[in-house]
């Protein structure tokens, strides 16, 4: 069984509940739903209770910085604290690539998120595009598990994530040519590697350029276990196990 570990249910090309349905059918028992604003995350958090085997994080998007306030955060915090299957904050972070919210209204918003964590005690799921070095000075305040998602990094940047023990997330842009961490893969903690498709967004080779859905997670599994020279059931079984510890998952492995 393998785990899409970051997924957007509520932006896909098919209901949530047929993308969950085909990604089981093939092979993919569970799904991680990442919230981008507050009102994605409250409906995230209804596919958690309503559908088996969907998990959910509630989050803000540094897209969305802009849109960050004390009401938000406080959101946020209603959302942790609910009892209503939310299993980590996120996505949150840097964006220098895109910029559509400031810079420093989306490091305001990413330092008061890990704050929120480490007081919630819940995973922190991070974004971050061209800003890797100001990512992990803000990080540098976690007391939670982090996990960089969507991670494109090479040797510098796995060595330290390695060094402060985050895990990584990796999407399926690590398939496509001339990937930097498609080639230094073998420097990643085994026990801190993660799978996810970020659908709707990344499809992996050969479904480059096509709508993303869970069920693609397979291909970026494939090509990941090939990489490592490991079979593909026991690299589902590790990244399974590493997902669930992350999240904190009731799921047997």
């Amino acid at each position: 069984m393998l785990i899409d570990s970051h997924t957007h249910l509520l932006r896909l090309k098919a209901s949530p509940e047929e993308a969950v349905h085909e990604a089981a059918e093939a092979g993919v028992g569970a799904v991680v739903n990442i919230g981008m604003n507050i009102e994605d995350s409250r409906e995230g958090m209804r596919l958690a209770s309503a559908m088996p085997n969907v998990y959910s994080v509630a989050g803000i998007h540094p897209h969305n910085a802009d849109d960050h306030s004390s009401e938000s955060l406080e959101a946020l915090a209603e959302m942790a604290s609910s009892g209503g299957g939310i299993v980590a904050l996120g996505e949150v972070g840097l964006d220098y690539y895109r910029n559509h919210s400031p810079a420093d209204a989306q490091k305001s918003l990413f330092e008061d998120v890990v704050s929120l964590a480490n007081d919630v005690r819940l995973p922190i799921v991070v974004h971050t595009r061209e800003a890797f070095d100001d990512t992990m000075d803000v990080l540098q305040c976690a007391r939670v598990p982090v996990v960089l998602h969507c991670f494109e990094g090479g040797e510098r940047e796995i060595e330290e994530a390695r060094e402060r023990d985050y895990f990584i997330g990796l999407t399926g842009n690590v398939t496509y040519k001339n990937s930097r961490t498609a080639e230094a893969l073998h420097l990643i903690n085994p026990d801190r590697l993660m799978v996810e498709t970020d659908a709707p967004y990344l499809s992996p080779e050969p479904l480059r350029g096509k709508p993303n859905f869970p069920k693609n997670v397979v291909h970026t599994a494939s090509f990941i276990a090939g990489k490592l020279g490991m079979e593909e059931g026991d690299f589902a079984t590790l990244t399974t196990r590493n997902t669930r510890n992350f999240y904190r998952l009731p799921l047997e492995v």
